[in-house]
């Protein structure tokens, strides 16, 4: 037994099973020394020796390559076959590893997205450790994904990994690399398991939905206005980037999203402004309206500006509010412009009123003439009673009266006509529109009579009345009067007819409208535009300023041509209290 080596292809063919075909080469080369100690003692050196000698090495040999073809050929049996259906089927690619990191197996759709037979498999794995990683993962992802993984062999912690994988085109495509070790009852582990998923579409998707942010953002960032996002209770979420450097706001410092305090950004408002602006936010966020306010906002530069606010609830199916979007726009060089276009508005208005003294001249006179000379009367009268034989104080006293009275109608004429020229402003106040087309009808009472005019009224007797400049009124109704007679100068005297009407609407408003009876409007849209005139030696500043003084009271005016001749100017304004009569002229600055 002792000089018979047969019982060492035993351990040959041991080697070769459990350990792989490399250490199976050792095993051979060792046993064959082993043999030969046996077999060829210097002492008892035969030709038999070293035939048997011979023969035990071609032995050897013999039993390792027909181990190693063994294990190459049954490789797909022994593992992708008998690996079970919970490996061998895993969605994806699937993978296992010996506990020191060799790969093991590889699931059909691994072998198939790579391109290789199982044969060829099992020389990537026989080459060496890292040989598939270098072989199938992209060159700019290998290095970090083998340092990940000795990592994890190291710690037993699991394998995290998102690389690139060759395809079998030689396409690469971005895969997520998940690895778990699997212990034993000792807590030893015995080998890996993993799933590799392909996630190249998602991280297309996600590089899509990136550069759609980005592109997004660059908009929003770009876009020429202020833009605000705030939460359902309205705490201030996002500042687009034009804000930022409007206001000056560091994002840096600011509080979490959505945890910034609305007080805060409150105090950016003008300080006659904060109560106002911090209620009708508030009361917008309780109710869920969108709003639009306008209010002086501070800059970085310190500089308080005019802003027009507007935000409106951004809602799901349910109509939960899931945040407000607000946009700033910067009008204060627009509100300064309307301020400067008013005051000019103004000053034409009391220019205009001051050439139309001439015209008016007449009719003062007639109003002044028939008070003075009743007083101028009466006066003779008075002194007539007192110079009698005897006094008759009675009679003189009456007199006395009709003179005050006279005395008092001719104050009053000039007191009208001192308004209506004087530079300061009256204060607005609850004005009767009837009693004013009143006085304007008296006023140019000898004008309708020279030009053979008649008057035709319809007053509504309940028509409100509504807080207003009472000078301005009568120089709109003055000026749509005058036009409406002008207007009928080319015309038989027959037809010539001035109908002045005013009515109380259901919206809330109160409406004057003057008709004539002339060749009617040739261009209605444009009859109100400064300096635009249809008479030869018109201005073209009467209706620009009608229009600017109705706008002024919230109100608007219009024209157009009368089907049956002739034309229709009108004008409205809402019904305010006497409330209002101190917010008006603020209110007016603002806009």
């Amino acid at each position: 037994m002792t000089r018979d080596p047969s019982g060492l292809l035993v351990v040959v063919a041991i080697v070769c099973i459990c350990l792989d075909w490399r250490a199976g080469l050792v095993a051979v080369a060792a046993t064959s020394l082993m043999s030969a100690a046996m077999l060829l003692s210097p002492l008892d050196v035969t030709a038999s020796s070293s035939a048997r000698f011979a023969a035990y090495v071609f032995g050897a040999l013999a039993v390792w390559l027909v181990v190693k073809i063994f294990r190459t050929t049954s490789f797909y049996d022994r593992v992708y076959q008998g690996a079970g259906a919970g490996t061998a089927h895993t969605p994806g690619l699937g993978w296992s590893a010996y506990p020191d990191g060799r790969l093991r197996f590889l699931n059909r759709a691994a072998l198939e997205y790579v391109g290789i037979t199982a044969e060829e498999m099992r020389e990537v794995m026989d080459a060496d450790d890292f040989s598939w990683w270098r072989r199938f993962v992209h060159p700019d992802d290998a290095e970090t994904s083998m340092t990940q993984w000795r990592h994890s062999l190291k710690t037993g912690e699991p394998m995290i990994a998102e690389k690139r994988l060759r395809r079998l085109d030689g396409s690469y495509r971005w895969f997520r690399d998940t690895g778990v070790a699997s212990r034993d009852e000792r807590g030893r582990i015995v080998g890996w398991y993993g799933h590799t998923e392909d996630i190249d579409d998602r991280r297309k998707a996600e590089a899509a939905l990136r550069k759609s942010e980005r592109e997004l953002r660059l908009l929003v960032d770009t876009v020429p206005t202020m833009i605000w996002l705030m939460t359902p209770a309205g705490l201030p979420y996002y500042f687009n980037k034009r804000f930022v450097d409007w206001a000056g706001i560091d994002p840096a410092q600011e509080e979490p999203r959505g945890t910034r305090r609305f007080a805060s950004h409150v105090e950016l408002f003008h300080p006659d402004d904060k109560a106002g602006v911090k209620a009708v936010f508030q009361k917008s966020f309780a109710r869920g309206e969108p709003l639009q306010h306008k209010g002086r906002l501070c800059r970085k530069d310190g500089e308080y500006r005019w802003i027009d606010s507007r935000f409106e609830p951004l809602r799901d199916e349910d109509g939960t509010i899931l945040r407000w979007y607000g946009v700033n726009f910067d009008i204060d060089d627009e509100v300064r412009a309307q301020e400067s276009l008013r005051l000019a508005d103004e000053r034409l208005a009391r220019a205009l009123r001051a050439a139309s003294l001439s015209e008016l001249s007449v009719s003062i006179a007639h109003e002044l003439n028939q008070p003075l000379q009743a007083v101028v009367a009466n006066a003779g009268a008075f002194q007539r009673w007192l110079n009698a034989d005897p006094p008759n104080f009675n009679h003189a006293s009456r007199v006395a009266q009709k003179i005050i009275r006279n005395a008092d109608a001719a104050a009053q004429v000039i007191s009208r006509i001192r308004t209506l020229f004087s530079k300061a402003e009256s204060e607005p106040q609850a004005v009767d529109l009837n009693a004013v087309i009143g006085e304007v009808c008296d006023l140019l009472g000898d004008r309708l009579a020279s030009a053979n005019v008649e008057l035709d009224l319809h007053l509504d007797p309940d028509l409100p009345a509504t807080v207003a400049d009472h000078v301005q009124m009568e120089q709109v109704v003055l000026n749509l009067v005058r036009n409406g007679i002008e207007a009928m100068q080319d015309v038989d005297i027959d037809v010539r007819s001035l109908r002045i009407v005013s009515r109380h609407r259901n919206d809330g408003t109160v409406e004057v409208e003057v008709r004539d009876r002339g060749n009617g409007l040739s261009n209605p849209d444009r009859i109100f535009d400064a300096f635009y005139t249809t008479k030869p030696d018109g201005m073209g500043m009467g209706l620009a300023i009608c229009r600017s003084i109705v706008e002024a009271h919230r109100g608007r005016i219009w024209a157009e041509n009368v089907e049956t001749g002739g034309a229709s100017i009108a004008f409205s304004l809402p019904v305010r209290t006497g409330d209002s009569t101190k917010t008006l002229p603020r209110q007016q600055a603002s806009e």
